[in-house]
């Protein structure tokens, strides 16, 4: 009779738990909105994109801007990333996905035409390449090319934090293109001439 007592007590507070721990969970939203949940990685789906090219030569200098980025980016959590072949490189965060992956390829569009489109923030420079859903910050004063990937959605793309890491991780390397009237800078030091 005492174990039958003890099961129904179990089977009565272990479901009791669960139903506390889900109203205090949206109790601590704050928001009246959707909970944190709503926008955590198990929530929201996984999302597979092209991974950068593996390299021995990126895996130091990704590994280090890696330790360096937020885990939330301007609010939006993080989210799942998957890749074939899989890469530690490649990070994501907010619905629709933000992506960066580090180690990329040099953009083809990195040319002295093109210098005067570069984009800087916080003290890194990016290269935008705008297309009809997504614009492509390419980082092209670094070691390694960073790109980061902002669905047309965001009004203000969210790069001071990721500038922030990257220039916490790794020192520039080369300068952008002047703008006339501006001091001319030596080619050699130019990231067009990387």
């Amino acid at each position: 009779m005492r174990r039958r007592a003890a099961l129904i007590a179990t089977a009565v507070t272990v479901p009791l738990v669960v139903i506390i721990g889900l109203l205090l969970g949206e109790a601590g939203s704050g928001s009246g909105g959707p909970s944190s949940a709503a926008t955590s990685p198990a929530v929201l789906p996984a999302v597979t994109v092209t991974p950068p090219p593996s390299s021995a030569a990126t895996q130091g200098p990704c590994t280090k801007v890696l330790e360096q980025l937020p885990q939330r980016l301007d609010g939006l959590a993080p989210r799942v990333v998957r890749s074939n072949p899989g890469s530690p490189f490649v990070v994501g965060w907010g619905n629709p996905v933000i992506v960066l992956r580090c180690g990329v390829a040099r953009p083809e569009r990195l040319s002295v035409g093109n210098a005067d489109q570069d984009l800087e923030a916080n003290g890194v420079l990016f290269l935008p390449d705008r297309g009809s859903s997504a614009t492509v910050f390419t980082v092209v004063d670094r070691a390694v090319y960073l790109d980061v990937t902002v669905p047309t959605s965001y009004p203000q793309p969210p790069l001071g934090a990721i500038a922030d890491a990257i220039a916490k991780a790794l020192p520039a390397v080369c300068q952008a293109q002047p703008l006339p009237g501006q001091k001319p800078v030596p080619d050699t030091d130019l990231c067009t001439h990387r």
